[in-house]
């Protein structure tokens, strides 16, 4: 009976902890306070410290100062356009979410 018990509440965990978000490979946010796991965006500074998921948007930067790139994250999916900037900022991605899903991809040439 005991196994029974502990089997089912391993299950119950699985289920309820999981996550049916993919990443996209092309999805980027580099920030130090936002830790990404199973396509999912938590505030944390570490996968040990991960704290409730994260709502908000911003930039972040390449080493020559210029936009690399920005986001928007809802409940702690992606919404909304999300843009990508080469070193010398010309356009490299933008990314169009629904409700985390993918909705249009435009690639640009350098």
């Amino acid at each position: 009976m005991k196994q029974i018990i502990l089997l089912i509440s391993i299950i119950f965990t699985l289920f309820s902890c999981s996550e049916k978000r993919v990443k996209d490979k092309d999805e980027l946010v580099l920030a130090e306070f936002i830790i990404e796991k199973n396509g999912v965006y938590y505030k944390g500074c570490c996968e040990s410290h991960i704290g409730d998921k994260f709502d908000g948007s911003g930039n972040y930067y390449h080493d020559n100062g210029k936009l690399k790139g920005n986001y928007t994250i809802k409940n702690g999916i992606p919404e909304g356009i999300w843009n990508s900037f080469n070193s010398d900022g010309s356009k490299k991605i933008d990314l169009y979410f629904k409700n985390g899903k993918i909705i249009k991809k435009i690639k640009y040439k350098k």
